[in-house]
């Protein structure tokens, strides 16, 4: 019984560091609400709002569409972010953002990827029949919310501390077990 014990101890912590079947690219990015980093904002036709979890790694940034002024909303041609750090030691990534579908504006969503901590350039560029335009912003990614190695030792420290017990009661029942 102890060693059965022992090993479903063992298999829920080779579970609990595969990331319990998680993809590599969940895993690389936090996957938290999105925060507005662009609020109301006119571009052409246009009024859009820009949302984004912007820590390091990659991860979904949506641009949200409604027409300005009253206007009836056309939906775009294209959507497209640009993503360049300040310091320019890369050049511009454009990403091409694909249309969700929503009730009322448009929603644009794309995956960006931030490879460092830093001060980032932000482009939403929007092609339209009727008109179009960009609009800038910056954004500072944040380092990934995860401890690192040190919280894969506080997340093993359950795991090791059974595995403890059952090891410190399998070396006390032996003295016994001999005895008689």
């Amino acid at each position: 019984m102890p060693l059965a014990v022992f090993g479903l101890a063992v298999a829920a912590f080779a579970v609990h560091l595969s990331g319990a079947g998680a993809h590599p690219h969940e895993m690389a990015a936090h996957r938290g609400a999105p925060t507005r980093i662009v609020a109301d904002r006119r571009i052409g036709p246009y009024v859009a709002s820009v949302w984004t979890d912007p820590e390091v790694g990659s991860g979904p940034m949506y641009i949200m569409l409604e027409a300005a002024d009253g206007q009836t909303f056309t939906s775009p041609s294209s959507v497209r972010v640009g993503v360049v750090p300040v310091s320019g030691r890369l050049s511009e990534v454009l990403h091409d953002a694909h249309s969700e579908p929503v009730r009322r504006g448009g929603r644009f969503m794309t995956e960006v990827s931030f490879d460092r901590a830093e001060l980032w350039n932000l482009r939403v560029l929007i092609a339209s029949t009727s008109g179009g335009g960009q609009l800038t912003a910056q954004v500072e990614a944040k380092p990934n919310a995860s401890f690192g190695p040190f919280a894969l030792v506080l997340s093993s420290l359950p795991f090791l501390i059974v595995a403890g017990v059952w090891w410190r009661a399998a070396v006390a029942r032996r003295p016994i077990s001999a005895l008689s």
